[in-house]
């Protein structure tokens, strides 16, 4: 006789800007594609123009042949423990910050091979690192993880690098172009009775979601989402319109911490539009850099406070 999972526990969830996230509740924290260096670049990096200029940003441009580190001073005044990271995919903007975290803090790895290299050549210790490929599903001591197969952002956005791999033998530092999406996961976390189902790139397989009920789902809201058919419907529908809906992946990632992002959110707020068409009850959140989502053990949003003034300087 089966019973239901418990209530519990409160989670806080902070969004870092890109896809990057901590979610925890209080003993146990995970982290969802932590990226934090922001790199600016040049070149036809994206297949499209120039990365936007932003008024008083003196930092390096990089070049696809550049070789890439991490603003490791910047990381460490936002991450000071994580026991698990987890990383949709290989592209600089999701993984290039992971090796710093991992070592520093011990974090298990949870990727594809490709994330796994790039871990390796940044020097992550081999027993920290869980290689998967999508279907896995793992009982933790306090969550559970199921791996969800899925697809990176179509058309324009597909021609970001390439869909290659990243090699074992990668030199380090990795090169801009070094980081191939290497296949593109999702994940559904089990915490107590929160479901909740994120994905790193504006994309997915349907078919991989058809038995979730998500009750928190972390969707990436980019303008790329509109190259998908029915993107925000069909998703929200296969997920069984769950009643918080959170936008990530929003923002303009190249900018630094601190700068105008209000077209990006302009653009983000016709998702939440999109959202309510199809579930006009969900409650949806568009966070801004560091926001924190405080929910329930029932899932409810208890409030949404910045908390860049309690990270140390």
């Amino acid at each position: 006789m089966s019973t239901a999972p418990a209530a519990g526990p409160e989670l806080q969830m902070t969004h870092f800007g890109a896809a990057g996230w901590r979610i925890t509740d209080g003993r146990t924290t995970l982290l969802v594609d932590p990226y934090f260096s922001r790199v600016r670049y040049a070149g036809k990096t994206f297949g499209t123009a120039d990365a936007p200029i932003t008024p008083g940003d003196e930092r390096p441009i990089y070049t696809p042949t550049d070789r890439l580190t991490s603003d490791t001073a910047l990381v460490d005044r936002h991450v000071d423990a994580a026991d698990y990271i987890l990383i949709s995919h290989s592209h600089f903007n999701h993984c290039m910050d992971m090796p710093h975290i991992a070592r520093k803090t011990g974090a298990l790895v949870i990727g594809t091979e490709s994330t796994m290299n790039v871990a390796r050549a940044g020097g992550v210790d081999e027993q920290q690192l869980i290689t998967v490929k999508g279907g896995e599903d793992y009982q933790f001591d306090e969550l559970s993880l199921r791996v969800l197969p899925s697809l990176h952002s179509p058309l324009a956005a597909k021609r970001y690098f390439e869909s290659g791999l990243v090699p074992r033998d990668v030199e380090r530092p990795l090169r801009m172009f070094d980081y191939c999406e290497g296949g593109t996961l999702g994940y559904l976390i089990r915490w107590g009775r929160h479901r909740i189902v994120v994905f790193g790139s504006m994309n997915y397989i349907e078919r991989e979601l058809f038995d979730i009920t998500a009750t928190i789902a972390l969707v990436p809201a980019a303008r790329a989402r509109l190259h998908v058919h029915d993107y925000t419907g069909r998703l929200l529908r296969r997920l069984g319109q769950p009643p918080l809906v959170i936008a990530t992946h929003w923002d303009v990632q190249t900018a630094p911490y601190g700068a105008s992002q209000d077209e990006a959110l302009a653009q983000a707020e016709t998702f939440v539009a999109e959202v309510h068409a199809v579930s006009p009850t969900a409650h949806v959140i568009v966070p801004r850099h560091f926001d924190t989502v405080t929910v329930d053990g029932d899932g409810r949003v208890q409030s949404v406070q910045n908390q860049v003034s309690a990270v140390p300087a």
